[in-house]
């Protein structure tokens, strides 16, 4: 794989609660590995009722990825600076505010919970009572309104509940019940103009597979859909880039000819 299909934009510095490295580390490790775009995400979590927290932790994520980009020391590699926003229409006041104060390159439009539910990696699926056909229909409910707001530029991890839900703790998952949603979802996200991540965390957890996997990305190219991001979602340096050259590959397995990164808010593609 040559050098220029080298994209990792979906990472997490320290800025992020669960994020391990500096910054300016995570620039050093993207010219080392030979990557040729490297976008710093952090999280951003709309429904955090600390939103000062949140505030502070854009700003310093911002500020540090746009001084990487000017301070001349990384001459082959494209810095760019971007947000992963999280639940987005549990908050949309905040979460205009968030996006309203920064001149970000890349927008990802997460959602972890829907709302008045636990994140799917903390819920208690030893109880009984634990619905999860209703969890994943009010998820994939929310989702397709969060792609409607249409303030994001990529979808992020789609199938982020089956990380936890089949990977760490083994449950077999009938997906076909919300298929006609995330048809919706897709078709919404190619008419408003926007993409789809591959995010490649899954394949070194239990999952084993990308989120999508390519049933659903073989599902949005059947629908028109071209614009598709790679990310390892590396919350530390030595993550960073894995999984992309597998990604790259996945994609042209299921035709695609291009893969996306996002600067001013905009695609471009890079030949496969």
């Amino acid at each position: 794989m040559e050098k220029q299909l080298r994209m990792d934009v979906h990472t997490h510095s320290r800025f992020s609660p669960d994020g391990v490295d500096d910054p300016s580390k995570m620039a050093r490790q993207a010219a080392n590995i030979g990557l040729s775009v490297w976008t710093l995400t952090d999280h951003c979590e709309a429904n955090d009722p600390d939103k000062d927290s949140y505030r502070a932790r854009c700003r310093d994520s911002f500020r540090a990825a746009e001084e990487l980009q000017s301070c001349g020391e990384f001459s082959g590699l494209t810095i760019l600076k971007g947000i992963e926003l999280g639940q987005a229409m549990q908050d949309t006041a905040f979460a205009d505010e968030i996006l309203n104060a920064h001149a970000y390159d890349f927008v990802i439009g997460s959602l972890h919970n829907s709302a008045n539910r636990d994140d799917f990696w903390c819920a208690d699926y030893s109880d009984p009572a634990l619905d999860l056909p209703q969890m994943l229909l009010e998820y994939y409910t929310e989702m397709l309104a969060m792609v409607r707001h249409n303030r994001l530029d990529v979808l992020g991890h789609l199938t982020y509940p089956l990380r936890y839900i089949t990977g760490e703790h083994g449950i077999s998952v009938d997906m076909a019940p919300y298929g006609d949603l995330i048809d919706e979802i897709l078709k919404t996200l190619i008419q408003n103009g926007k993409g789809i991540e591959i995010n490649t965390s899954g394949l070194r957890q239990k999952l084993g597979l990308t989120m999508p996997h390519k049933p659903y990305l073989m599902r949005y190219r059947e629908l028109g859909g071209e614009i598709i991001t790679v990310g390892s979602d590396a919350h530390c340096t030595g993550d960073m880039g894995k999984g992309v050259i597998e990604a790259y590959a996945l994609l042209k397995e299921c035709g695609f000819s291009y893969a996306a990164y996002f600067a001013a808010r905009k695609p471009h593609f890079i030949t496969l």
